[in-house]
């Protein structure tokens, strides 16, 4: 049972919705790079082609109640973005 108010359980629910709206372009973006290349990677390929049918997955799934996919994109996924637009977590 949350102990969080409305606003503070919509918040975080928009929060992880862009989150892994994020996520999912960065992938997008690394695999259509990685195909780009004169000898691309076919295992970098495969191993992103992975992580983004998972995270495609979990934003289809993401609810108000889905506790563990909010969590995942704020606690996991937000970390990586943000180290990767110069930040630290």
């Amino acid at each position: 049972m949350s102990t969080l108010s409305p606003v503070a359980e919509t918040a975080r629910l928009e929060a992880a919705t862009e989150t892994l709206a994020e996520y999912i372009g960065y992938l997008n973006c690394e695999i259509d790079a990685e195909q780009e290349k004169v000898g691309p990677n076919p295992e970098r390929v495969t191993a992103l082609e992975r992580e983004l049918d998972i995270v495609l997955g979990e934003r289809r799934a993401l609810t108000p109640s889905n506790r563990d996919i909010i969590n995942r994109a704020l606690y996991i996924y937000a970390p990586v973005l943000k180290r990767m637009h110069g930040g630290t977590p």
